[in-house]
């Protein structure tokens, strides 16, 4: 099965050494090619050539969770039909919450192994997605301010400045004591309006994301084989935010708190928003916008990953 690696070389974990490690690994089973991204959508571009072309039959990324972001976006530019490669991950990014919830290795040559073994035994795990207007996604999607701080920290990186935790600790902060959050709006078929909301969460799976190693579980029921999961807040109060977080981060379910809404496998919805607000996929930016259309797409993609049931061991 002939495979497009998709390298983003400015990746946090991504060098030239680890780029020909994983070359050479997957030429012992597969005619490999590679290509390295020189930008902002270039692998969305990148996965939908190959895909249309029929030349390959999977396509890895080799990256964070935006380079993943965008080469599932081009592997679905035409929508879920039945010729769609198979979608490979390697992570090389500084949080790698997609690789992670597939169960893989965090460790770079671990995960380049499992993804050899994975394509020797043609083993495929299908999922469902996310998606929000004309963007997919594959773990989550924010509105309001984690969306905000997601943003900031993307420019400040543009600037020349390396992702940290503590960079962006000091970022959320700053957004949370300054900037007030626009009123959102939750619309869903067969319920009354929700209003008064100020944060949005929007899952595909569990964990919504990770601080250092420890998963944060806003919505502990999410899954890739049912619809989306949604978590949202009336209150964006530093203390309480810092509350849920923590409770977000224990070992015990997390449930919901007064001021809290927490909802498990929604097909369809809508968000409107008081004015132009904030909104990520996957942690990669997708500007301000006063009104979003969400929606779970089942059994959209081939991950070459186990099964749920039989992960790998965390590396």
């Amino acid at each position: 099965m002939p495979a497009l690696v998709v390298v983003n070389p400015h990746a946090t974990g991504v060098d030239r050494a680890r780029r020909d490690h994983l070359l050479n690994t997957l030429r012992g089973v597969t005619r490999t090619e590679s290509v390295e991204t020189t930008g902002r959508g270039h692998a969305v571009a990148l996965a939908r050539d190959a895909m249309r072309g029929r030349e390959v039959d999977v396509v890895v990324a080799l990256g964070g969770d935006g380079t993943v972001n965008e080469v599932a976006n081009g592997l679905l530019a035409d929508g879920v039909h039945d010729r769609i490669p198979a979608l490979g991950v390697v992570p090389g990014g500084a949080t790698n919450v997609f690789a992670r919830s597939l169960g893989l290795p965090r460790d770079f040559r671990a995960a380049t192994d499992a993804l050899r073994r994975h394509l020797h035994a043609a083993q495929y795990r299908t999922i469902g997605v996310g998606r929000v207007d004309e963007r997919y996604f594959l773990f989550a999607a924010g509105v309001g301010p984690d969306a905000a701080i997601v943003a900031d920290v993307e420019v400040q990186r543009a600037r020349g400045h390396r992702s940290s935790l503590s960079r962006t600790a000091g970022t959320a902060a700053r957004h949370l004591l300054v900037h007030s959050s626009p009123g959102l709006r939750l619309e869903r078929s067969g319920f009354p309006p929700c209003n008064g909301l100020r944060w949005l969460v929007v899952a595909n799976s569990d964990p919504w994301t990770y601080v250092g190693q420890r998963p944060l579980r806003a919505t502990p029921q999410a899954s890739f084989d049912t619809g989306l999961d949604l978590c949202a807040r009336r209150t964006t109060n530093p203390l309480a935010l810092i509350r849920s977080v923590v409770r977000m981060a224990g070992r015990t379910p997390y449930k919901p708190c007064p001021g809290e809404l927490l909802v498990h496998d929604v097909d369809r919805f809508a968000v409107r928003s008081d004015r132009p607000v904030a909104v990520h996929v996957d942690g990669d930016p997708l500007g301000n916008r006063g009104y979003l259309r969400f929606a779970s797409v089942s059994r959209a993609l081939r991950v070459l990953a186990r099964s749920p049931l039989a992960q790998e061991e965390p590396t």
